[in-house]
């Protein structure tokens, strides 16, 4: 079994137009949450107990990291934010920084970003997004 270190997993998109792919910089963390919904088909033969069926698949990706506020900035939240008020959905790369074993690939719409800055604290940056359309698993 070949087991990574959790540094290594890292959230890539595209947040401009025919921009070019960006690890999210400074992250701390980043999630990728795949899920189906369940539809309850129990009945009275099903003896008590619950009998469920398969219905819609959804993905959601999250991130943490550090800001940076500075003009230049690689953080791009931003970026994100202009295309979260635009309804624009984010290309993304779920995989290792260096490239190994399989990616997710897809597109998601930004539902929230959030910036906090604590008294004596570091400031920092969270993103949240929801997957639209498929997920794609791909060899590496």
């Amino acid at each position: 079994m070949a087991v990574f270190n959790g540094t290594d997993l890292v959230l890539k998109t595209i947040a401009e137009a025919g921009g070019s792919e960006f690890i999210l910089a400074h992250s701390t963390s980043c999630t990728l949450s795949i899920n189906v919904d369940t539809i309850d088909v129990s009945s009275k033969e099903s003896g008590g107990k619950l009998d469920v069926l398969g219905g819609l698949k959804s993905f959601e990706l999250s991130a943490d990291g550090l800001m940076e506020f500075a003009a230049t900035s690689t953080t791009k939240p931003q970026s994100l934010n202009q295309l979260m008020q635009a309804g624009t959905a984010v290309t993304f790369t779920f995989a290792l920084a260096t490239p190994a074993g399989y990616k997710y690939t897809g597109s998601a719409l930004v539902t929230s970003i959030e910036i906090t800055g604590g008294t004596e604290d570091a400031s920092t940056y969270s993103v949240s997004m929801s997957g639209t359309g498929a997920l794609t698993q791909t060899s590496i």
